[in-house]
C-alpha cells in the first residue's frame, strides 16, 4: 500500500512542466518493465547519463553529482546512487510542503544541481528564509531526474511540450522516450535527441502538425471512441540551466489557432501549404522562387527541399503564434492576388480566432460578387484599384455608398438594397472593426472569386504603408 501511494506522487498530473514531464517518463518506463523498483530504474537512467552521454546534462543540473568535473565516470554514478537511496530512505529531511505536489511529507533542499531552473542553493538569498534550496518531496526530485529521457534538443536549449491534455504531452515524452531507447540500442546515441528545428515558433506549429496526424493516437477516448482536437493548447518550454545565464521562455500556441490549423491541414491541405511554404524567407537564400509543383525554392545557384527551408523563418507561423492579425491578413492578400487560398480558410480565421460575425463574411462575398458580377476585366482592374486606394475610414464607407448606388441603379427593380443599415452598422463597420479589415477581406474576396472563375486580372497595387491611419 506504501508503495501504491509513493507511486501516485511520483506520476501523477502537478501542473509543473518539468515535475509533469518526469513523471510522465517514470510511468512509461514502469509499463516497459513492470518488476523493475524505482531504485533500479535510477540505476537505468545513471548509467544512460553518464556512460552513454558522458554526463552531457549542463543544460539541467548545474554542477550535480553527474555534471560536476570532479564526479566523472563511477565516481559520478556512485554519489547519484547514493543521494537518491538517500532521498527514498528519508535521510536528511525535514518535516514540511511540498512546493510542487503540496503534500506534507519530508521534504528536501532542491537547487540547480537537482532542480530543473531553481535558484543557486550557495546564494541563499534567491530562497524564502534564506533556506539552502526549494523545498520538495523525494518524488518531485526524483522526477526531476527522468526529465531528460522525455525532452528534446532544440537549437541551443531544450524544449519541453506541454499540453492542457494530458494525452498529449504523454504522446511526445513517449515519443522521445522510444527515440532514445532506439538510438541507444543502436549505439548512436550521444545526448537527448535533437529536434530537426532550431527556431521554436517553427517547431511548435510541426509539434501541432505531429499531433493533428497522429490525432486519434494522441487524443483518442477509448470510452466514447472518439478523437477530440478541440481546445488544444501546447506550450513549449525553451530553456537552459548550463552556466552563469540560465534562461527560459514561454511559447503558447493557443486553442483557438490549434483548431485553425486542424481545419487547414485536415480540409484545405493543399492550398494551405502552398501558402504556407511561400512564406518562408532566409536572407542567404537570395533571389529564390518557390515552385508549387516540386514544392521547392530555387535560385540560380541551389534549389532547397522542405527538410531545408522549414528550418526558415516563416512570416506566417510568427504573426500567428504572436497575434499580429493585420500582418497575417496581408500575406494572404499578396498570396491572393496570384494563387488560389479557399476562402474557408479565411472564414475560419476571422470568425474563429478574429471573432468576426459570419454574416459580415457572407456580405464581403455578395459585394465582391456585385463587384465582378458582369464587369469587364478593365472594370474589375480599376475596382480593385480603387478599392486598394482607400486609406481612411471615411474614404472606404464613400466607396461602399458609391457602390450602393451603382447597384440601384442596375437593379431598380430590387426591394433589397446592396447594404442595409443593419449590414453597415452591425456587419461591415460594428464596434471593434477596423475599416482596413473590410476593405483587405474584400480584396481578397474579388481575387478568390476570380481564380474560382479562371479570370486573370493584373493590377499594379501600391503596398500599405504599416504607418496607416486605423482610425
Amino acid at each position: 500500500m506504501k508503495e501504491n501511494k509513493s507511486n501516485y506522487w511520483l506520476t501523477y498530473a502537478t501542473g509543473d512542466p518539468f515535475a509533469d514531464v518526469g513523471g510522465l517518463v517514470l510511468a512509461y518506463l514502469q509499463e516497459k518493465w513492470p518488476d523493475k523498483s524505482i531504485m533500479d530504474l535510477i540505476r537505468y537512467v545513471t548509467d544512460i547519463y553518464v556512460n552513454k552521454w558522458d554526463s552531457n546534462l549542463h543544460s539541467f543540473f548545474l554542477n550535480s553529482t553527474i555534471t560536476h568535473n570532479s564526479n566523472k565516470g563511477q565516481k559520478g554514478i556512485n554519489k547519484t546512487i547514493a543521494y537518491y537511496q538517500d532521498l527514498l530512505n528519508g535521510d536528511g529531511g525535514i518535516d514540511g510542503y511540498c512546493r510542487i505536489t503540496g503534500q506534507r511529507t519530508l521534504v528536501f533542499s532542491g537547487a540547480r544541481d537537482n532542480h530543473i531552473m531553481s535558484g543557486s542553493a550557495t546564494l541563499i538569498n534567491f530562497h524564502h528564509g534564506f533556506e539552502s534550496g526549494i523545498k520538495l518531496s523525494k518524488e518531485a526530485l526524483i522526477r526531476i531526474f527522468f526529465v531528460p529521457l522525455g525532452v528534446e534538443q532544440l537549437g541551443d536549449k531544450v524544449a519541453v511540450l506541454i499540453s492542457n491534455k494530458l494525452e498529449i504531452t504523454s504522446f511526445f515524452v513517449r515519443k522521445n522516450i522510444d527515440r532514445n531507447i532506439r538510438d541507444l540500442g543502436s549505439q548512436i546515441s550521444k545526448s537527448i535527441v535533437r529536434s530537426d528545428f532550431s527556431n521554436p515558433v517553427n517547431a511548435i506549429f510541426d509539434y501541432a502538425r505531429q499531433c493533428i496526424e497522429s490525432v486519434k493516437t494522441a487524443t483518442y477516448n477509448v470510452e466514447d471512441e472518439v478523437s477530440r482536437t478541440k481546445d488544444i493548447t501546447l506550450n513549449l518550454f525553451h530553456f537552459t540551466n548550463f552556466g552563469a545565464s540560465p534562461t527560459i521562455s514561454l511559447i503558447t500556441l493557443p486553442a483557438t489557432i490549434f483548431s485553425f490549423y486542424v481545419f487547414c491541414l485536415l480540409y484545405h491541405k493543399k492550398d494551405w501549404n502552398n501558402f504556407i511554404y511561400r512564406q518562408y524567407r532566409n536572407s542567404r537564400f537570395k533571389n529564390a522562387v518557390y515552385d508549387e509543383v516540386s514544392q521547392e525554392w530555387t535560385n540560380n545557384k541551389e534549389e532547397a527541399g522542405y527538410d531545408t527551408y522549414k528550418l526558415w523563418r516563416n512570416r506566417a507561423f510568427e504573426f500567428l503564434l504572436h497575434g499580429n492579425s493585420d500582418g497575417f491578413r496581408r500575406l494572404i492578400l499578396s498570396h491572393s492576388k496570384k494563387e488560389v487560398l479557399n476562402f474557408q480558410i479565411i472564414e475560419q480565421y476571422q470568425i474563429n480566432i478574429r471573432n468576426m460575425d459570419k454574416r459580415t463574411l457572407s456580405k464581403i462575398l455578395e459585394l465582391a460578387d456585385f463587384i465582378i458580377g458582369d464587369s469587364s476585366d478593365d472594370e474589375i482592374k480599376k475596382a480593385i484599384t480603387r478599392i486598394n486606394g482607400q486609406r481612411t475610414s471615411s474614404a472606404l464607407r464613400r466607396y461602399l455608398l458609391n457602390l450602393v448606388a451603382d447597384y440601384n441603379r442596375k437593379h431598380s427593380d430590387r426591394e433589397k438594397s446592396l447594404i442595409t443599415i443593419e449590414d453597415y452598422a452591425n456587419y461591415l463597420f460594428p464596434d471593434g472593426t477596423y475599416w482596413n479589415e473590410i476593405r483587405d477581406l474584400l480584396l481578397i474576396a474579388i481575387y478568390q472569386r476570380l481564380h474560382e472563375m479562371n479570370k486573370s486580372v493584373n493590377v499594379e497595387l501600391e503596398e500599405e504603408l504599416d504607418t496607416e491611419n486605423d482610425n
